[in-house]
């Protein structure tokens, strides 16, 4: 018992003050321990933005070759997300921009132009020829 006693007053002596078990594993050749700096860094693991085709161009209801490449050619609805691959904001200027188009009468409301039929698609539709 007293060689119990005596280990826990020489432990108590020897060790530094503090938590035994936060001791930083940084220390100078004086004994004194220096506190750590975090590295800072991004994440690894974080997938980078992906941004629609539309991100950088204005939208106007003007511009119907533009807004046609959204529009079905046969039935005159307007393509959802899943097939355009926009972002929110932009499907919604684009919706928003047809049927201020349609109801100016810039754009036919029931099918696609004729001659904008040939245009490049900017989506990944496959139209029936």
């Amino acid at each position: 018992m007293l060689c119990v006693r005596g280990f826990q007053r020489l432990k108590a002596v020897l060790s530094p003050p503090g938590n035994q078990s936060l001791r930083s594993l940084t220390a100078s050749s004086d004994g004194v321990q220096q506190r750590e700096e975090w590295v800072k860094m991004d994440n690894p693991f974080k997938e980078p933005q992906k941004g629609c085709i539309l991100c950088n161009v204005p939208v106007d209801y003007k511009n119907i070759q533009l807004l046609t490449q959204f529009v079905s050619p046969h039935t005159g609805r307007i393509y959802g997300r899943h097939i355009t691959g926009l972002c929110g904001r932009k499907q919604k200027e684009i919706s928003r921009a047809i049927k201020k188009a349609q109801s100016i009468g810039f754009m036919s409301v029931t099918h696609k132009h004729p001659q904008l039929m040939k245009d490049p698609n900017i989506c990944a539709i496959n139209h029936l020829q």
